[in-house]
């Protein structure tokens, strides 16, 4: 499967929030982690903003710099699903209820 321009957009996003999250729980800097996975702290800032690609290698260290798995970091690359449309009967039932003229008419108020 191709990941489209987006996607991996989304993908680094949510890796770099991931990233952050897990680094202010294990309270680190952002200068210390970047001590620890041999980067800069502008990297690391950069990283946590999705706006840099990480190397397997850089990943890998990032995940055991922060004491965690992996998979733990990783985003989904699935596109998040679409919003649930409520059941006809309760579409049915709202549009009934907007069409009441009490209704219309508290509305006014």
């Amino acid at each position: 499967m191709a990941v489209q321009h987006g996607e991996a957009e989304r993908f680094y996003v949510e890796l770099g929030a991931a990233v952050r999250a897990r680094r202010t729980s294990a309270g680190l800097t952002q200068l210390q982690l970047a001590g620890m996975i041999g980067l800069s702290r502008g990297s690391v800032a950069n990283i946590e903003r999705g706006q840099q690609s990480v190397l397997l290698h850089q990943f890998a260290a990032i995940a055991a710099a922060l004491r965690a798995r992996p998979e733990e970091l990783l985003p989904s690359l699935a596109p998040p699903p679409p919003p649930e449309e409520a059941p006809a009967p309760v579409l049915e039932f709202l549009s009934r209820l907007e069409r009441r003229p009490a209704l219309q008419a508290r509305g006014r108020r």
